[in-house]
C-alpha cells in the first residue's frame, strides 16, 4: 500500500473550515461558546475568502438558556440544520465533560479557552444526562438524512449505532450491514453535490479496503479531481493545491485510459455543482 502524501496532513482538516465557509450555516440559538479569533484558524492559515468570526459572547453565556430548554427548542422545529445543532451541542457535552476544554474550537481559533469560557461551558453541560448522550445520535441521523453539509461525514465516522468497533466484530450483522449501506449513500449523494467533507471522506475511504467499502480506484480518483477542482476555485494565488498530480500521479496512474476519462467527466460534474451553490462562474 502507497503512503499518502505528506499534504494531506493539512488538506484533511482544512475541509471542515472550507464547508463553513462555502455553504450557508444553519440558524442556531446563541451558543455559549464563540471563536474569539480568526487570526489562526484553519480558514486564515489557508488563506481562504472566509468571513470573520463573532467576537465572544461569554457576558451573554450566563443569560443562555440551558441544555435541555436548548434540545428541546431544536428538536421541536423538526429542522436537520436544528438537529445538527443539537447533536453538536450533545457532542461538545461530551468532549468537555472527557477533557475540560473543546480541543476542535482551540485548534480552529488558535487559542486556549479561557476561564470564563470553561466556566460557561461547564455549567452548560453540567446536566448532561444518559438519555439526552443516546439522544445525539438521533439527532444526526435526521441531520444526515435531511442532507446538513458534514452530518454524513460525522454520521460515517460515529460508526454504526456510535460503535465503530461493531464494524470488526459484527461485520455480517444485517443491522450494521445495513448502516454501512445508509452511511454509504447519504456520502454518495452529498459528494454528488459537492459537499466537500462528504467528498473528501469518499475519496480516502475508496483508496484502499476498508471497514466500510472497498477499494475503488476510479472513483477515489473522480473525486480527487473534484476536489482539485474546486479548490483551484477557493484558494487564493499562491497556495499549494494539495490534491494536485503531483501529489497524485500515482492513483492516477493505476487506471486505463477510457477510466481516466470518466473520473474527469465526473469530477466535472461535480465541480459544475459547487460553482453553481456557491455563485461562482463557471470555468471555460
Amino acid at each position: 500500500m502507497r503512503p499518502f502524501p505528506a499534504l494531506m496532513v493539512v488538506a484533511l482538516p482544512v475541509l471542515a473550515a472550507l464547508a463553513y465557509v462555502c455553504w450557508p450555516a444553519p440558524e442556531v440559538a446563541p451558543a455559549v461558546l464563540t471563536p474569539a479569533s480568526t487570526g489562526n484558524s484553519l480558514s486564515s492559515y489557508f488563506n481562504l475568502d472566509a468571513s470573520p468570526a463573532p467576537a465572544p459572547a461569554s457576558a451573554q453565556a450566563s443569560a443562555a438558556p440551558g441544555l435541555e430548554q436548548q434540545l428541546a427548542r431544536l428538536a421541536a422545529s423538526g429542522s436537520p440544520d436544528d438537529a445538527y445543532a443539537a447533536y453538536n451541542l450533545l457532542d461538545d457535552c461530551i468532549v468537555f465533560q472527557k477533557e475540560g476544554r473543546l480541543p476542535a474550537l482551540e485548534f480552529d481559533r488558535g487559542s486556549e479557552m479561557t476561564a470564563d469560557e470553561k466556566s460557561a461551558q461547564q455549567h452548560l453541560c453540567a446536566d448532561l444526562t444518559e438519555r439526552q448522550k443516546g439522544a445525539r445520535l438521533d439527532f444526526l441521523a435526521l441531520a444526515a438524512k435531511g442532507g446538513v453539509a458534514g452530518a454524513s461525514t460525522r454520521f460515517f465516522y460515529e460508526g454504526p449505532f456510535g460503535d465503530r468497533s461493531a464494524l470488526r466484530s459484527r461485520p455480517d450483522d444485517p443491522l450494521v450491514l445495513a448502516w454501512k449501506q445508509q452511511a454509504v449513500a447519504q456520502l454518495t449523494a452529498q459528494a454528488e453535490q459537492a459537499e466537500l467533507s462528504s467528498l473528501s471522506t469518499l475519496m480516502m475511504a475508496y483508496l484502499a479496503d476498508g471497514e466500510v467499502v472497498r477499494k475503488d480506484a476510479p472513483l477515489a480518483y473522480g473525486y480527487l479531481l473534484a476536489l482539485r477542482m474546486v479548490h483551484d476555485d477557493i484558494l487564493t494565488p499562491g497556495t499549494v493545491n494539495p490534491y494536485q498530480d503531483s501529489y497524485w500521479h500515482w492513483l492516477r496512474d493505476e487506471l486505463s485510459p477510457e477510466q481516466q476519462a470518466a473520473a474527469v467527466s465526473r469530477a466535472n460534474a461535480i465541480a459544475a455543482r459547487f460553482r453553481q451553490h456557491a455563485g461562482r462562474p463557471a470555468h471555460g
